[in-house]
């Protein structure tokens, strides 16, 4: 027995599972969300948004807030390997906008604090429906092939009970209990020592005054550091508080056991600054961890964030794949809790994102030797080959198995170059500056709440519209057809949404020619496509159903048993 019902339980309240509510409540399936803590984080943890973290929260509504919440209320910030706090710059990460992207995305960077990120998506998913229990935590959980049965109790008064879950969601943090308990293992490098995490105040206006706005908090900035030892230096939302991370150990550091005023003398030391005035506030030590789950989904439990992934910090991708995590598993979870896809859509979760996690670990894995443990690289022979960072977030493609229906001759790279996009299904849906009735947009704009039917204007007399809504009728799915003219605006009369391609290259880069149709995912990526267009109506709602099908996994005349 159990005392209520849930379609998604997510067990965990940090970047990952918040993002998750946030998207399941914006595809019709608001979750149950508990975390044990009473509110979201208040430590300063991970910070910064890259563009395509922006796009997703754009499309979840919250992007300009999250700009508004980072230093200054820019995406701006500074970046760099210095011998010490005064000394040379031996490597500009950041310092001239060599980070900028805007040349494949339409949105720029956002700074904000992980504290502050999560109080405006959990705010969000309750908006969209979700229920968001802080002090409550699981105590036990058992699947079968119906679903989940999870024990919970109020941490407040210790009060149990008992929640039945169609699926649940493993977003639990990196030690996760919930893997531990499914007998997921993991991979990769593993501890690579262990760090000591001081916070401490300062008045640093001078020594900053070379970088505008740091020392006020009105831009974030971040040293690393080579000399005396590797560390790194940072500022954080509050005016005259800093972070500094260094002292890498093999074996953890115990902060109780230190005299007094040691870590105030390994800040100085650190810094280059013997003689800087400072009152620590904080401080800690943390492990420094590189492995990916052996498997993100067992069952009806998925796994995502630090329960999938944990990464060193250099390179600011993990906390931006928590929240990519959520984003790319919400539809699917909501298309199939709503009974309009198969079950084994959710296969494809471990399918795309366990690759791409490989990628992104070894990818920080050799930044943070670069960066801050050169003796790491000792006894390695295997460190990968940095990839531009351009490539590793909006290159990378799904479909060496994933829900998309692969092309003859793809043989399924993880990669390609996002600036001579191929449009190939796997592949993300390549970024084209268009304009809507005279004013900007592109196509990334299009996408985000459904899937996505591009065609051009010179679709004969709207065939694929009519294929499209025939299609929807059938399965229950709304398809979007966007209908895109050329750099003349000429349009059919049939239904035309004013969009325009000003320089002709939509149909180019997507891999279409005349006629030509592409289907795209709620997440950006490309399902489906038919390079040279239908011969009649019946040809292209055929093709688009079977293509539809595959993607959801939903086989003709399994209809009734899936939505049972």
């Amino acid at each position: 027995m159990y005392d209520e019902r849930v379609p998604v339980l997510i067990i965990g309240g940090g970047l990952a599972g918040l993002s998750a509510a946030v998207f399941l409540g914006l595809h019709g399936a608001p979750p149950m969300l508990v975390e044990k803590h009473p509110t979201t984080s208040t430590v300063p943890k991970a910070r910064g948004q890259y563009p395509h973290t922006m796009e997703a929260l754009r499309i979840a509504g919250v992007a300009d807030e999250i700009l508004s919440a980072s230093p200054g209320g820019t995406g701006d910030f500074y970046m760099a390997v210095a011998e010490s706090l005064t000394g040379a710059v031996t490597l500009d990460i950041n310092t001239d906008g060599q980070m900028q992207m805007l040349h494949v995305s339409p949105e720029a960077w956002a700074m904000a604090s992980q504290e502050r990120t999560e109080a405006i998506l959990a705010e969000r998913a309750v908006g969209l429906g979700a229920r968001v229990c802080f002090s409550t935590e699981l105590v036990a959980f058992e699947q079968d092939a119906d679903g989940v049965t999870a024990v919970l109790r109020d941490a407040g008064t210790g009060a149990q009970r008992t929640v039945r879950a169609d699926y649940l969601v493993a977003a639990d943090g990196w030690r996760s209990p919930i893997r531990e308990a499914l007998g997921v293992g993991t991979h990769s490098r593993g501890t690579l020592g262990h760090l000591v995490r001081v916070f401490f105040d300062a008045d640093l206006h001078d020594v900053l005054a070379h970088v505008d706005g740091v020392a006020d908090a009105r831009k974030f900035a971040l040293w690393h550091l080579t000399q005396p030892f590797p560390s790194i230096f940072y500022n954080i939302d509050l005016p005259g508080r800093y972070g500094f991370i260094g002292t890498l150990t093999p074996e953890p550091l115990r902060p109780e056991t230190m005299p007094p005023g040691w870590f105030a003398d390994l800040v100085r030391t650190g810094l280059g600054l013997p003689d800087l005035e400072l009152t620590v506030t904080e401080v800690g030590e943390t492990p420094l961890l590189a492995y990916v789950a052996n498997g993100f989904s067992r069952g009806r439990v998925h796994l995502i964030g630090d329960a999938a992934r944990v990464v060193p910090a250099p390179g600011g991708l993990g906390g931006n794949t928590a929240v990519m995590d959520g984003f790319y598993l919400a539809w699917k979870l909501a298309l199939v809790v709503r009974g309009l896809a198969g079950p084994g859509l959710l296969d494809s979760h471990d399918a795309e994102r366990r690759p791409v996690s490989d990628m992104i670990a070894e990818q920080q894995f050799t930044n943070t030797v670069v960066r801050m443990a050169p003796e790491l690289a000792d006894g390695n022979d295997d460190i990968a080959e940095l990839i531009d960072p351009v490539t590793q977030v909006f290159g990378y493609r799904c479909a060496h198995a994933g829900a998309v229906v692969r092309e003859p001759g793809d043989a399924g790279e993880l990669l390609e170059d996002p600036t001579a996009p191929t449009g190939r299904p796997g592949s993300r849906a390549p970024y084209v500056v268009l304009e809507h009735d005279g004013l900007p947009t592109s196509t990334t704009a299009l996408f985000g709440r459904g899937f996505v039917l591009l065609t051009g204007a010179d679709d004969g007399s709207g065939r694929w519209e009519r294929a499209a809504r025939s299609v929807s009728d059938r399965l229950g799915v709304a398809v979007d057809v966007q209908r895109i003219g050329g750099p003349a605006g000429e349009f059919d009369p049939c239904g035309s949404a004013g969009l325009v391609d000003p320089a002709g290259q939509w149909a180019k880069v997507h891999g279409i020619a005349a006629g030509g149709a592409v289907l795209v995912r709620p997440d950006r990526f490309v399902g489906w496509r038919a390079p040279d267009g239908a011969a009649d109506d019946p040809a292209a709602a055929h093709a688009l159903e079977t293509a539809l099908r595959t993607i959801l996994h939903r086989l003709p005349g399994a209809d009734a048993e899936e939505r049972s």
